[in-house]
This record gives C-alpha cells, structure tokens and sequence, in this order.
C-alpha cells in the first residue's frame, strides 16, 4: 500500500526528478515507511511506501530481469499468492515475496490481459522501454484512487491531487460541471475533478501513453454484465453455501499481511459479519475496533460490545467528544483536495487515527449494502407501486409539488420519518432512474441549484445520466438501482471517504464485500433472494446468522452520522458564519449571497434543517479559500 506518482514529457526535462520528489513528499502519509524513484529519459515514476507485504524485499520501482520494464504500484492484490504459484509452474522466477513482482511477471506474460486475473485494489503504471509504453490501470471498484493530466507536452499522474496542483498551480482552474456534481451530491465523481483539465481514472479502466507521441488510450477491462442470465434454477440453500463460500475465502485473502491488522466493527450487520468471519479463520484473537458517541441518538457501541463479547475480539472502543476534532477537521476535509462534504469522513478520521495506533490494517464492512442490496431506496420500484395502488392519479401530482412538500415536510433532520417521506414524495412522478439520482442528491435539489448559483450551473441529473449511458430498461429494476450506486456513489463517495480518511493515519482499509466475484454472483440472483418483503440483505443475513449474536437483526441499526445541524446552532456556529460570511462568498463570484443568507438565518432561528446545504457550502469554502484564494 502506498501512493504513487508519474511524469512523462514529449521531450527531456532537467529537473524532472526534483519534480517527482516534490510530488512524492505531498503524500509522505500515505506511505511513510519508504519512497522510491525511477528516471529513465523523458518518464519519471515514483512512490511512497507502506509496507504490508514483504517488508523486507519489496520496495519499489521494482524491474524485471532485463530492466526494460519497471513498475510502481498501490494497493494490495489479495490473489498473489494463486498467481505467483501458477506462474512458477510455468517457468516463471522470482526474487520477492511481493504482490508487485506478481503484478509485473504477469504483465511480461500476458500483457494488458493480466488485468483480469487480479483481485484487489490497486493503481499501478508500468514503463515498458521496448513497446514505448506506459500503461496505468485502476482496480474495478476504484477503491485505490488516481488522477491524470495530459496535453501535447506531458502527462502527469497521481495518487492524490495536491500532487499535480503543487506541481503545475496553473490547472487550479475550477470545472462548471463538477461544480454542480457536488453541490448536488456532496461529493464530485469520476471521471470529474473540479479542475478543468484534470481527470480521475475511472474504475475498472487502464490507460496506454505512447511515451513518444503522447497519444492516450482509454479502455475499460471490466465492469458488471447487467444482462446475465439469473439463476432462477439456483435453491436459495445453495446460493448460500455459493456466498458462505466467496465471502469467506474473500475475507481469508484479505486476511494476508505480515503487519498486525484488525477490523471496522460498528454494530451493523455488515461489519459484524466480516468481524465473526475473521474470528472463525483467525487462530488469534481478531483485534476490533469501534466508536462511540457522547450522543446516545447516534452510539451504537452497545451492539458493537455485543458482537464483541460473542466473538472474543480484544476489543477497542473509543468515545468521540466532537471537541476533540474540531480543530482538527479542517485538516481531515482539506485533506480531500477536491471539495467533499460528507460529514462521516470526520468519524472516519477519528478511528482510524485510534485504530493505526495499533495495527495498519484494517478490514470494513463497505460495499455490503450495494452488493447485497441495503439500502433503504432500493425499496423504491415496492413503494412505487404501493403509491400506485393506493392513492388516486388526480392525488399524484398535488403530493408531488414541491410547495406541499415543503409545507408538510420541511422540518426534522436526515434522521427523521419526515425528511425520509418528503424525498418518497419528490420523487412519485419521475422515472426509476431519474428518481434515484434524485435520492443521490444528498447537497442541493437542481430546484435549489438554480437559486444558489447567479450564473447557469449544469443539470447534475444529465451529466450523471450521460456518464451512465443507456442502461437497458427491460433490465431487473433492483439491478438497475445497485448498478447506479455501483459507477456513482460507491466509487465518488465511499471509497474516497475510507481512503483519505484511512491513509491521513498511514492506515490500510481493506473490504472484502468488494471481491468481484462475489458482487458477479449476487448480479446473477432472483431478487427476492436479496430483499424478501421489506427484508433488505435477505441472503446475507440469513447465510451467517448462525456466527452473530441471538437476536442481532432484530435491533434498530442508526448509520454512520453526525450531528451537523445541531453544531452549526451551537459549537460551529461562528466558524460557519464566518466561513459563510459576504467577504468570502463573494471572493468565488458564484454565488447568490441573499439565498444563502435565508438558509443560515431560517437554519439558525431553527425554521428548518438546511444542514445539508450549510455543511456543503461550509466544506466548498475551507476548499475554495485554500486552494483558490
């Protein structure tokens, strides 16, 4: 695990080492075990180290025999092992115990087609001399982030993007349409950056850099097939036995370190699995870790001390007083580089700080709900058709109004019955697709987009729907909805959340929800198998009930939040006048300050929960002010 960086001019540069060593030292935390540099002409790579794997004998670059090939590589691949046996019998020698030796013998065998045998997370570039080549590719999920910037002189790619600003300040020019993907979903997703010019790699894609001509290549190697054939054949007993299977050699593989490592444990069904999984593999006690809450409406450390005592964790429970991260949570939001304003990324923070306290490893229960179908909006296309059912169509387009709406739903926070009703509400009228990237939109409506910008902003809803091209609407509807979550939120939001988070500690996450072979298998199920009446994560649950707690679903499970609303009438409300202020608002020239000034007074005076709108504008700002002015 480690963070890596890359520089290729059309023609030689002098200090182009010195650039890729100031790269480097931007991301000393993502790796600060060890760094490495290779220079051979006009390309440059380099990486910093945190050594997982080999501690010993697997630095970086690392070159083949002949040395007309070298590679630097982030992440882990969980099938090394497999691949390193197969390619021994094949004649194949080694000089490491490394996954990245296994990622490059691959890559001498097989070429461009090695990226489908790998399962893990990864982004890697390879300078192959003889074809003239770099090749840079990302793992299927996006779990391992990459930035890239190319013109007719270079092509510069990173781990993380202070790395390409520090270097070049000259790109910090701010992207219209990546404007209005996070103020819209909190969060800007590939292929966008907020600067113009700069583009993340998407998921499950790799790049071919003619290092001669500059020409780029842009392919995709994998992505989930929405027309496979499903199972309908397949007894519910034997589909279990097909995810007890996958999920446990998935957790087992991500299990391999030669580093201490522990788990996530929250209290939800899905980090409470993975825990109870590891403690049936492991021969020592699983090391757990948890956070609680001074704020009972939020703590769910109670059922993670269940899970705990029935598993027989060495348990490590830490309780979040927010005073212990304010002065620290313009460290954690800035550390994004792009303007990101999901607020769980602070918890995120604070336990990974505890937990790298004593492993660097740490396993998650992230991707659950998208794999096995959790979350509470794929219960739309039953609700739909309850509302169709149920109420009148002359009643349909009165709820729908967003004046009624308003009327009767505007109070209470994310939490509550009412906020949830309203978005249930908005969406009665809309087609499955565009009602979902309706419930994505966890910053700004468009309506309210239209109203805090003076300028014309993007419809966030076409530039999401453009980017997920025509999905087939004779597809399954549930497949459909986790597919979006898939290509969207999980590799925008999530991912990005856990890795920032993670590695500002110097601590590797691993999620074993996250096997694609696993989420293959789920794709190819009866949905029923995933969401039985109302039952969300049907399969999942009942597949490892057996290693839980008596009982253990039957508890309420709350979710990963903070109380922002409540900090900006209290503890935050200054800083967020001040960072809200006229002065700085209208230093971007982007705004409608007397709409603004309406969301923080009725926020305020509590006439409504704007904390959605206020934390978004409050995490675009601290970014704006240091990034821009």
């Amino acid at each position: 695990m480690c963070g890596i960086n890359g520089l290729l001019y059309k023609e030689a540069t002098l200090d182009i080492v010195e650039q890729l060593q100031l790269m480097n030292h931007r991301i000393i935390h993502r790796g600060p075990d060890d760094d490495g540099i290779y220079h051979v002409g006009q390309v440059a790579m380099g990486m910093r180290r945190l050594s997982i794997i080999d501690l010993s004998t697997g630095n970086q670059p690392m070159y083949n025999d002949d040395n007309d090939i070298a590679i630097v590589f982030n992440g882990e691949i969980y099938n090394y092992k497999i691949l390193k046996a197969e390619l021994e019998l094949a004649g194949c020698k080694f000089d490491t115990q490394s996954d990245t030796e296994v990622i490059l013998r691959l890559y001498e065998k097989y070429g461009e087609s090695m990226l489908g045998k790998l399962n893990g997370m990864f982004a890697f570039s390879i300078h192959d001399k003889k074809k003239e080549l770099i090749f840079i590719a990302r793992d299927r999920f996006g779990e391992k982030p990459l930035y890239y910037y190319h013109n007719n002189e270079k092509f510069v790619w990173a781990s993380e993007l202070k790395s390409i600003v520090s270097l070049f300040p000259e790109l910090k020019k701010v992207d219209r349409d990546a404007l209005a993907l996070f103020f819209s979903l909190t969060y800007i997703p590939a292929p966008y950056s907020i600067y113009q010019n700069i583009e993340k790699l998407l998921p499950g894609h790799y790049l071919k850099i003619n290092t001669l001509t500059l020409a780029v290549e842009d392919r995709q190697y994998w992505d989930i097939n929405l027309h496979d054939k499903v199972e309908t054949n397949i007894s519910y007993v034997d589909a279990q036995k097909n995810i007890h299977k996958l999920l446990f050699e998935s957790v087992e593989q991500r299990m391999i370190a030669d580093v201490p490592l522990g788990v996530f444990l929250s209290g939800g069904v899905d980090s409470t699995i993975i825990a109870a999984i590891m403690a049936k593999i492991s021969d020592k006690k699983v090391k757990t870790f948890s956070v609680g809450y001074e704020n009972k409406r939020y703590d769910e450390s109670a059922r993670a001390r269940q899970v705990a005592a029935h598993i027989g964790s060495e348990h490590h429970e830490y309780i979040l007083d927010y005073k212990d991260i304010f002065d620290i949570a313009d460290k954690i939001i800035l550390n994004y580089d792009e303007p990101y304003a999901d607020s769980s990324c602070l918890p995120t923070w604070f336990i990974s700080s505890k937990t790298a306290q004593h492993v660097k490893v740490a396993l998650t229960g992230d991707g659950g709900d998208e794999v096995f179908g959790g979350y509470n909006k794929y219960m739309l296309p039953h609700y739909r058709r309850r509302v169709n059912m149920y109420i009148p169509d002359f009643i349909k387009p009165l709820l729908a109004k967003k004046s009624l709406a308003d009327i009767l739903l505007s109070r209470g926070d994310s939490k509550s019955i009412f906020s949830k009703a309203r978005k249930v509400v908005g969406i009665l009228n809309e087609d499955l697709i565009s009602g979902h990237l309706n419930l994505l939109a966890l910053g700004f409506r468009q309506d309210e987009l239209d109203q805090l910008f003076t300028g014309e902003i993007s419809d966030y809803k076409k530039l999401l729907a453009d980017h997920l091209g025509t999905i087939d609407p004779e597809v399954d509807e549930l497949k459909q909805l986790r597919y979006i979550d898939k290509q969207i939120s999980l590799e925008g939001d999530m991912l990005v959340k856990v890795d920032r988070a993670s590695m500002l500690c110097s601590l590797e996450c691993r999620s074993p929800f996250l096997d694609h072979r696993l989420m293959e298998y789920t794709y190819k199920l009866p949905d029923d198998y995933l969401i039985h009446k109302g039952n969300k994560k049907r399969i999942l649950k009942d597949t490892f009930e057996n290693l839980l707690p008596e009982k253990f679903f039957n508890s309420p499970k709350s979710g990963f939040e903070i109380p922002v609303g409540e900090w900006f009438r209290g503890p935050l409300k200054n800083d967020m006048l001040e960072t809200l202020s006229d002065v700085h608002l209208k230093q971007s020239g982007l705004f409608n300050i007397s709409y603004i000034k309406k969301l923080i007074s009725d926020h305020c005076e509590n006439k409504a929960n704007n904390s959605r709108q206020l934390w978004t504008l409050y995490c675009f700002q601290k970014w704006f002010k240091a990034n821009i002015h």
